[in-house]
């Protein structure tokens, strides 16, 4: 039978892993296709492969694989358009944690997917699969990831960091866990939301409901959470290629993360945060790991929140569910999203109704249209809703991955 499998770090582990990145070249920004193409004489040393953790621990992952496909050109006037091949990039192992589920009947669970968000990693989740865990109601399977870039996930090439990649990380990963192959409830949180959705848009046939977690589809601003200067700077990449996830002790890795990707990211307090949460954390043998990777967190801001493709994905969605009503209205086979959110008023919440700005709640309603979307406000809870309203989540999700039921609270 399938078993949840759980880790214990100990020291040294980073080397394996291979999270150590040194810097390239002493650039504020990263390297671009050009620059790397023309670097200087000597050539690049041999990548060594990726650590398989799960060869180490037992083998649940198997290799993935990744396409990045970039828009095309527009041909000029009286030329003949040229197509651009692509050779697809290898996708990035993800360290993930599968518990299984189960049922009245003995028949199969249905697969719940849960994608943390930025300065995250798989553990988010512990609270909630230890509650279905727990119980004596049924429960789905769950597989909790980490994304590129964080937890124990290395960063793997920068310049294939972005929502595409991720998603297609993430769907390698549930290939190869869903044997049954069928669809999925895939539940993205803040960042990895946006994930989830572009998932949905490229892969229109793999999810039967996407849940997204306190978060709208606006542009972010980051002069907003780190100052004017990120404005004019960016992130410090050098600084962040630097950083090292393990250290002598937990005051040593802590100490380092901060503002390990330039002025006002990884503030102090936001550090002790970490440590409290066990983002930041002591091995037994006294040895320090960190969680979050200030590289992961410098490339997922860059290419996945500022950026405004979680709009196209939605809009790209709208577009494929269109199509199906039209062809079938008596097609019930789209994936119904659901807007799991804070309320407004907590002052912590992510989803803003924002009308009349494109991205926020009120586009996104009327984008999908209100057929395929449920919009649903967890009382009393903050950006995390999953750990902030615990049971009425667990309840909300059982119903969910086995009836189809949209959440509701009574207002």
């Amino acid at each position: 039978a399938p078993r949840t499998v759980r880790f214990t770090m100990w020291g040294g582990l980073d080397e394996a892993l291979g999270v150590r990145v040194q810097p390239n070249a002493p650039s504020s920004t990263p390297p671009t296709r050009d620059e790397a193409a023309t670097a200087s004489g000597t050539q690049p040393a041999p990548k060594r492969a990726p650590f398989n953790l799960f060869d180490f621990f037992g083998g649940l992952d198997a290799a993935l694989g990744v396409s990045v496909n970039p828009k095309q050109p527009s041909p000029s006037a009286g030329a003949a358009a040229q197509v651009l091949h692509v050779t697809p990039a290898p996708t990035q192992t993800l360290r993930s944690v599968f518990q299984p589920g189960r049922t009245v009947d003995n028949t199969e669970p249905p697969l719940v997917v849960l994608v943390h968000g930025l300065e995250s990693h798989s553990g988010t989740w512990d609270a909630l699969m230890s509650r279905f865990a727990a119980s004596k109601e049924p429960s789905p399977s769950f597989l909790a990831v980490d994304l590129r870039g964080h937890g124990l996930t290395p960063v793997g090439e920068e310049l294939d960091f972005g929502p595409a990649t991720l998603a297609r990380d993430v769907m390698a990963c549930v290939t190869a866990h869903n044997a049954s192959a069928e669809k999925f409830i895939l539940v993205g949180h803040s960042m990895g939301a946006r994930v989830a959705t572009r998932l949905v848009a490229d892969f229109p046939n793999k999810v039967s409901h996407l849940v997204i977690e306190d978060m709208d589809a606006r542009q972010f601003d980051g002069t907003k959470y780190f100052g004017e200067q990120w404005r004019v700077n960016g992130f410090e990449y050098v600084k962040a290629r630097g950083f090292c996830q393990s250290g002598e002790s937990i005051h040593e890795v802590a100490s380092a993360l901060v503002g390990a990707a330039g002025p006002g990211t990884f503030q102090k307090d936001r550090v002790d945060g970490y440590v409290a949460r066990g983002r930041v954390f002591a091995a037994p043998n006294g040895r320090g790991f960190s969680l979050i990777h200030p590289l992961g967190f410098a490339l997922a801001c860059d290419t996945v929140l500022v950026s405004d493709d979680m709009q196209l994905a939605l809009e790209k969605i709208a577009v494929t569910q269109g199509l199906r009503d039209r062809l079938d209205r008596s097609n019930h086979d789209v994936c119904s999203i659901h807007l799991w959110r804070a309320p407004e008023l907590s002052g912590q919440s992510s989803a803003a109704l924002a009308p009349g700005e494109k991205g926020g709640v009120a586009w996104i309603l009327a984008t999908i249209g209100e057929h395929n979307i449920h919009d649903t406000v967890f009382p009393n809870s903050g950006h995390s809703v999953h750990n902030d309203a615990q049971e009425a989540y667990e309840n909300a999700l059982r119903l969910l991955a086995f009836t189809g039921t949209p959440a509701t609270f009574e207002q």
